[in-house]
């Protein structure tokens, strides 16, 4: 592994001080830093997000299932062709269907997500209420175009590339890392330990990687710069890296769901609710869209509440609660509350309760940045309550500000290994800063990073053969309280 090695923890730079009003970055020997997480959620957090005008009201009705008229006023918007919201009158809604926004421009919302406010009662067999998503995926334009340059470090936001000659400012552009073998190999997850019952795990084998979505800012001969940095090391000894131009003519923005509340307490009935079908009770997900929100949304009883797909950028989940999590409690498998499989995202002043439940986790694969701060996690039961990234390599998660409640509260950037199909190494160049909670656990990976900076709680110690990753400041906080906030202030 030479030329791709990384410093034990206790070797490691300082890796971020704060003095005069300023952040700092120390780098290991190849240049990899913290990164700078600013730039997520709605328009990279250079704007809040809008409250449309309103172009269609809709009153409750004393019974019956609401689905087909409210979708109606969301197609009236939609067909207008102008920005509006559809406006939801304090009372109940009772949705048997799933209301779905597949245009740009259109604001699906509440009176309040308190008492007396906007309520959507879910009724019916086990399916999701909102979704949020136009169709189809990313075309490439043009053939992807090789990075020339034998390193580049996590936190940077330029490369070269052999012809940057189809490349112009503005471009929409794919970065990809794709997984090779000989990387697999370097980290070990062609060597996944056995399951404790003795079966085989499932090993990695080559794929598309990560694939980092990106604009185009500057290009300089061969040089070209993006609006974003990388969360992932480009290396050439592990990985044939490209740039690709592409488009996405189905892809909405400027959508969104805000000021409601909503009850999935009805879905316990489904006999499908306990065997694995919590999974599919959810309030809302976000996916083949971009510069969209979820705003001032208080999920109940609700197994998988929030949600962003893959092909979800930029999107913004803001002062959103799941409450009294809706997971039986003598099972295995636990939901979350907040899955991201989007890049660029943020979740901001968030509140989970419940218990056997995993508060806050990323799926396999997910390009970073993606944001999780000023959030509360609070165990209500006697299962487990935890975070983290959950599978194969999540690059650039920050944990910003996060309280979890001791002692139970359980936080972790780790080798997962044979859990699940052998989730292996699941986050890579992610941070916790200033995290409260019961206990942590965080690893080095082969090639990569993992930083607990300034966090409170029992650190818990690696397993034989894994290191630390990089700690500082175990059990006092650090200046500034919030890493995200300051990271904002200071692009600004």
């Amino acid at each position: 592994m030479s030329g791709c090695s990384v410093h034990a923890a206790s070797a490691g730079p300082n890796w971020i001080t704060f003095a005069n009003g300023r952040l700092s970055y120390g780098t290991d020997a190849q240049g990899n830093r913290v990164p700078d997480f600013s730039r997520v959620g709605y328009r990279n957090g250079d704007a809040p997000p809008p409250e449309l005008p309103v172009a269609a009201t809709v009153t409750p009705q004393p019974s019956g299932d609401d689905t087909a008229r409210i979708q109606q006023a969301i197609d009236q918007v939609a067909h207008s062709g102008k920005p509006g919201a559809v406006q939801l009158a304090a009372g109940d809604y009772r949705l048997e269907g799933t209301l779905r926004i597949s245009a740009s421009n259109v604001e699906l919302r509440g009176a309040g997500s308190a008492a007396h406010g906007t309520r959507l009662v879910a009724t019916g067999k086990l399916h999701t209420l909102v979704t949020i998503a136009g169709s189809g995926s990313r075309t490439p334009s043009g053939s992807a175009v090789p990075v020339t340059s034998g390193y580049v470090p996590v936190g940077a936001d330029q490369l070269d590339v052999s012809d940057a000659s189809s490349f112009h400012v503005g471009d929409h552009v794919i970065v990809q890392r794709p997984q090779e073998q000989a990387w697999i190999h370097a980290i070990g997850m062609d060597q996944i330990p056995l399951r404790p019952d003795g079966t085989p795990s499932k090993q990695w084998t080559p794929n598309a990687g990560l694939q980092f979505d990106r604009t185009i800012t500057a290009v300089n001969g061969k040089t070209v710069r993006f609006d974003v940095p990388l969360t992932n090391a480009l290396e050439s000894q592990y990985t044939h890296a490209t740039v690709t131009r592409y488009s996405y003519p189905g892809r909405i923005s400027g959508s969104g769901l805000a000021h409601l509340s909503a009850d999935g307490a009805e879905f316990e009935q489904d006999p499908a609710w306990h065997n694995d079908g919590f999974f599919k009770s959810q309030l809302v997900t976000v996916d083949a869209a971009e510069d969209s929100w979820v705003a001032d949304v208080v999920a109940d009883h609700f197994g998988a509440a929030f949600g962003t797909g893959e092909n979800a950028l930029r999107i913004s989940l803001l002062n959103t609660s799941s409450l009294d999590e809706s997971v039986p409690q003598d099972i295995h498998d636990q939901p979350a509350a907040y899955t991201i499989s989007g890049q660029e995202t943020l979740v901001r002043q968030c509140v989970v309760t419940g218990s056997n439940v995993h508060a806050w986790i990323t799926q396999a694969r997910v390009p970073g940045p993606n944001v999780i701060s000023r959030c509360t996690a609070t165990n209500t039961g006697s299962r487990i309550l935890d975070a983290g990234p959950h599978q194969r390599w999540a690059s650039g998660t920050l944990y910003d500000d996060l309280t979890m409640s001791p002692p139970s509260g359980h936080l972790q950037l780790s080798d997962r290994q044979w859990m699940g199909s052998g989730q292996g190494w699941a986050g890579a160049n992610s941070v916790l800063w200033n995290c409260g909670v019961g206990s942590y656990l965080v690893e080095n990976p082969p090639t990569a990073h993992n930083w607990a900076l300034g966090c409170t709680g029992t650190q818990n110690k690696p397993p034989a053969g894994h290191r630390n990753g990089e700690i500082e400041s175990p059990g006092k906080h650090l200046a500034p309280e919030s890493l995200y906030d300051e990271q904002l202030a200071e692009r600004h």
